[in-house]
């Protein structure tokens, strides 16, 4: 969508103006001037009003751009005007057509209940109703109804947001308008409330599709948090908001009722996707798998999706393909792997692309985990005001910058390990941080005590003390810090000797770093502790064909080839050197 016009509609604050410029333009578009629908006619902007001249020059803006505000474009319109904060806390995000309509199709494959009159189907989670729309038209081509009967016996929705109902409601109303049924009223099943605990009664469904909300636990309100504790599958790890959404929408179903769902395609290997697994184990669900790897499908979150078409029936498999959206075939002509559940690990993970290949590896040797000491990089949770490169140094001190002294005595060596690929000498990756941190006899990291710091370490007191106010908000300024200049976390604090650096995203021929610098800290990356014979044979593996192969199977994948190197897809992998 052209960036002119969203500009326009996002400096409106009131989601009904919103609402009359978006209904009355695409009116204006279709040359439909009379409407009988009231709750149509209440939208549209007339000539005698103030609010007419936005119209125009909304209008004008889309003549400029050459900008069609068809159906489509009036629904990704409405869903893109969702305010941020609304679609960080919510998950809000609009589905792109071509996902949407290839779920709603699917679903009705799958679905085999006869005669679709008395289907019933839901979105428990609909923002402003795209696969609610997709559903009503797919009815209207299978049975010989009339759109005002579908929206009263057939379509579900449920929202937190009572704007987004509401343009569901305008929506479907447009959708009965411009195939030409206009009705005085319209009898929707369209709810506000949350899903985590909106109480559907004895309404069950034949189909629930959706894109249910993509949050994550720290975005979560404490209302919200609160009400996941009520769910089974939530009770791992810190779980994201689409997590529950499979058991609510799985429970809702009726017997060999279809679940199709768009959603992040973390649960299959996560800690918090541990317990959906064993939910689906445990119901003997029937769940067919499309991932799309590394394909970005939303242009506006950085997120990795998979399709999930769930059965409410006895076959008790996984079936899983990786493809490219482009590339989407029919589930029916799509060559999956199928797995029973017996044969998954779900504690450890599903390993779905090559379970066998993962299981022998795996089966032999020594666990990765048993023999290296794996960790994450310091993480002061405001970097940029700990870490530098000196700009210039003299006897006594590093300068941040030309005018900023930080005592050398109180600084320590620091390599961000995800960049090792991006220098050839590893000495021009080094910075400085400002680590206000002893370490006892058993090497345990103690904070300096504040009156010390100050005394000893001026300068750098000093600087840390004029940012106080930004270290503060660290952790959206609810963290509980040992003193207002700790890190946010205690991560690898500790003085170690030998170790290897590599970097936490990782491609086929990544480099790793051997060094022997107990004083030489790290973060963003990796870090593997050992012997350094050991350290050695960890090289030469990490270097194998084999190794890779296993990465590609088991690690979470990221854009251009990437995959993550954590601990958690590292522990397991059979050493046998």
């Amino acid at each position: 969508m052209n960036q002119q016009i969203l500009n326009f509609l996002n400096k409106i604050n009131d989601p009904l103006t919103v609402n009359r410029l978006l209904v009355s333009t695409f009116l204006k578009h279709k040359n439909t001037s009379i409407v009988k629908n009231n709750k149509i006619n209440k939208l549209v902007i007339q000539k005698s009003e103030t609010l007419y001249n936005e119209l125009k020059k909304f209008t004008d803006i889309l003549d400029k751009v050459q900008q069609r505000l068809c159906f489509e474009e009036l629904l990704e319109l409405f869903e893109f005007v969702i305010s941020p904060s609304d679609k960080l806390v919510n998950g809000a995000i609009y589905t792109p057509v071509n996902i949407r309509k290839y779920i709603t199709r699917e679903s009705f494959a799958l679905l085999k209940n006869g005669s679709l009159d008395n289907t019933k189907i839901a979105d428990i989670a609909c923002g402003c109703g795209g696969f609610l729309i997709d559903s009503s038209r797919e009815l209207k081509r299978r049975t010989k109804k009339t759109y005002k009967e579908i929206y009263k016996d057939n379509i579900y929705g449920v929202d937190i947001q009572p704007y987004s109902v509401n343009r569901t409601e305008i929506l479907l109303a447009l959708l009965a308008i411009t195939e030409g049924e206009d009705e005085e009223e319209f009898t929707f099943n369209i709810h506000i409330g949350d899903t985590l605990e909106y109480d559907w009664k004895e309404t069950r469904f034949d189909m629930i599709l959706g894109n249910p909300p993509y949050v994550c636990s720290r975005n979560m309100d404490d209302h919200t948090k609160k009400f996941m504790k009520n769910w089974s599958t939530c009770k791992t790890g810190h779980p994201d908001l689409y997590i529950p959404f499979f058991q609510i929408g799985y429970e809702l179903l009726k017997p060999n009722g279809v679940l199709g769902y768009i959603t992040v395609n973390s649960f299959f290997n996560s800690v918090n996707g541990r317990a959906i697994r064993s939910y689906f184990e445990n119901n003997e669900v029937d769940l067919a798998i499309v991932d799309f790897g590394d394909e970005q499908i939303f242009k506006s979150r950085m997120t990795y999706t998979c399709l999930c078409f769930l059965q409410n029936n006895t076959k008790s498999l996984v079936h899983y393909a990786q493809v490219k959206s482009r590339q989407l075939l029919p589930l029916k002509n799509i060559s999956f792997i199928e797995e029973p559940y017996k044969e998954l690990d779900s504690f450890k993970g599903w390993n779905l692309k090559d379970n066998n290949f993962i299981k022998k590896i795996e089966a032999r040797g020594t666990p990765f985990g048993e023999i290296y000491d794996t960790k994450s990089g310091i993480a002061t949770l405001k970097n940029h005001v700990y870490i530098f490169k000196p700009k210039k140094k003299d006897k006594y001190y590093y300068y941040i910058d030309e005018k900023t002294p930080i005592e050398k005595t109180i600084c320590k060596d620091i390599v961000n390990s995800n960049k090792l690929d991006k220098y050839s000498n590893f000495n021009d990756l080094i910075e400085k941080i400002i680590f206000p941190y002893t370490h006892d006899e058993n090497n345990k990291p103690i904070l300096r005590d504040e009156e010390d710091f100050k005394q000893n370490y001026p300068k750098a007191y000093s600087y840390l003390k004029s940012n106080k106010n930004l270290l503060a908000t660290r952790d959206k300024g609810k963290g509980k810090y040992e003193a207002w200049y700790a890190f946010g976390r205690s991560q690898s604090l500790e003085k170690r000797k030998c170790k290897i650096l590599f970097p936490q995203l990782v491609r086929k021929g990544f480099k790793t770093i051997y060094n022997e610098d107990e004083n030489l800290y790290f973060y963003n990356g990796m870090c593997a502790y050992a012997t350094k014979q050991e350290l050695f044979n960890l090289q030469k593996i990490m270097k194998t064909n084999e190794f890779w192969k296993y990465i590609e199977n088991k690690a979470k994948h990221y854009a251009s080839g990437y995959y993550g190197l954590g601990r958690n897809y590292l522990k397991d992998y059979g050493i046998n050197i």
